[in-house]
């Protein structure tokens, strides 16, 4: 069975480290002004036509986590020997860290699934088989941010917003302007310390300070979501999924009830600031005592940094049934659900209904947390993590966060 979507998967060989994807003639995804000119040395090689499976990885599985780097894993069958890393067309050329892109088509229109970078090419070879079976295992671009060290952030300064931050982390590992999509941040920042560590941990103390998030997207840039922003989601209307077929169906679907988010004591702790610790004694008395405790942080009072506590306890003090993900099936040329599986992204709200055994249902408004696609030749098929929002601020004219007394106000 063919997919409705075409999936395509690229190379870029290149004799020198570079950013973003390159420019290609008469390829409709580098068009001028969005492609990154190669150099004279860049050839590009279309590898769909030796695919046999593509699994790519984005994301986090819960709110509190970080958005961990993006992995995608490509499995190839070499019957001509174009991939022969030393004899074949590329010898010399198959090496650590070349670019790669995945991406699917449908009605006309490419949507980029993973930019990133190999990690590594593996060969095996069966008896009596003339044929190279070739594993490719590619990392997105954090994993470049945790190779790069920083110490003096280029340009700090007190009072900076955690987006601004951010952009003056990636200027000191010159990363390009060009790849980059920074949110103003909502919390303003103290000097940066100036210890030595990664430039994806101070990026990611920037985020965590923020609540909002920082990633790879799917073209590759590095991008900030502000904590306004990802309330601001929660009020564009929901992509709906349910096993009634009156919206998007899905194949699966991924119910608990456990402690994993519940926390009911909050310790926040700027740096050189004072401890600001909340607690719930009610959710305490009934689910015993659960810390969750942020060091090292960048907001610059204390009084934020209560702010930041009080709203997770707000919204992870208590348990709830929680639908952790969805899984839909786009082989089959249905619009919607391939469009589903193509153009969704972090952060958007999406409408779960389950009917249950017994005739009742579970309806959960959600966010997208993770995602995940698994291709072969026969099947498309998508993973989204979800969770309820951990800061849910108040939106006017909303019907559910709108609602006077029901959300957490931001901060």
């Amino acid at each position: 069975m063919a997919l409705a979507a075409t999936v395509k998967v690229q190379v870029r060989f290149s004799t020198s480290a570079s950013f973003g994807p390159p420019l290609v003639l008469d390829d409709a995804t580098t068009p001028l002004d969005t492609g990154v000119l190669a150099d004279s040395t860049v050839s590009v090689l279309d590898l769909t036509n030796f695919v046999q499976s593509i699994n790519t990885s984005r994301g986090r599985s819960r709110v509190l986590d970080t958005f961990e780097g993006g992995i995608a894993t490509v499995q190839c069958i070499d019957t001509t020997g174009v991939l022969d890393p030393d004899n074949g067309t590329y010898a010399g050329q198959i090496l650590p860290m070349i670019q790669i892109v995945i991406s699917a088509t449908h009605g006309g229109t490419e949507r980029f699934l993973f930019s990133g970078y190999i990690e590594a090419w593996n060969y095996t070879y069966a008896q009596d088989i003339d044929a190279a079976y070739v594993t490719i295992n590619a990392v997105d671009g954090e994993r470049i941010l945790n190779l790069a060290n920083v110490t003096t952030v280029t340009g700090q300064a007190a009072g900076q917003d955690t987006g601004t931050r951010i952009g003056k982390i990636l200027d000191t590992v010159s990363w390009p302007s060009s790849e980059r999509d920074l949110d103003t941040g909502n919390t303003t920042c103290q000097a940066d310390p100036g210890t030595t560590r990664s430039a994806l941990t101070a990026i990611r103390t920037c985020a965590t300070t923020e609540i909002g998030g920082f990633y790879m997207d799917t073209n590759g840039k590095a991008k900030f979501v502000s904590r306004d922003n990802t309330i601001a989601a929660l009020a564009t209307t929901p992509t709906e999924f349910n096993d009634t077929g009156t919206q998007i169906p899905y194949v699966a679907v991924d119910f608990n009830t456990d402690d994993t988010v519940l926390a009911n004591k909050i310790s926040i702790t700027r740096t050189g600031g004072t401890a600001q610790v909340v607690s719930d004694a009610t959710s305490i008395s009934t689910y015993f005592e659960r810390n969750l405790t942020r060091t090292g942080l960048l907001m610059e009072t204390d009084a934020v940094a209560l702010d930041y506590a009080n709203a997770v306890l707000a919204t992870r003090k208590d348990a709830d049934l929680r639908i952790k993900g969805i899984t839909i099936d786009s082989t089959a040329d249905v619009t919607a659900t391939v469009n589903a599986a193509l153009d969704t992204d972090f952060f958007q709200p999406i409408k779960v209904t389950r009917t249950q055994p017994g005739g009742g249902t579970v309806t959960r408004n959600l966010t997208v947390q993770g995602i995940r696609h698994n291709i072969t030749t026969t099947r498309f098929l998508t993973t989204f993590n979800t969770a309820e929002p951990l800061v849910e601020g108040f939106i006017l004219n909303d019907s559910q966060y709108g609602v006077l007394d029901t959300s957490a106000l931001g901060f």
